[in-house]
């Protein structure tokens, strides 16, 4: 191993201490860390989000047999787990309706 190799080991082994303590975005989930020259560079593994796409669908158009109204929208799965029900415009009907998520 070499002098860039030990300074590179070295560098990661003093980066996971620091990591490992740290309470901030990135708390010792070191992804990948890569030398190219005199410089490093260091990837940290994305969290999951919390926000999710669904889907709201008009509930009386389907019983009216016309095409139903959808809109997408983003929820966030944490503040609200249970399922969305908005009022929204269908333009087949022309009026306000209850649109209920779907998906």
């Amino acid at each position: 191993m070499g002098f860039c190799g030990r300074l590179h080991y070295i560098f990661l082994l003093c980066l996971g201490v620091i990591l490992g303590k740290s309470n901030g975005f990135l708390r010792g989930v070191l992804h990948a860390c890569s030398y190219s020259g005199s410089h490093f560079s260091l990837l940290a593994k994305r969290r999951k989000s919390a926000r999710v796409l669904i889907t709201l669908e008009c509930t009386e158009a389907r019983k009216l047999g016309l095409p139903p109204s959808r809109y997408y929208a983003s929820k966030n799965k944490v503040n609200t787990p249970e399922r969305l029900e908005l009022m929204k415009y269908n333009k087949y009907l022309r009026r306000h309706t209850l649109h209920k998520e779907i998906k």
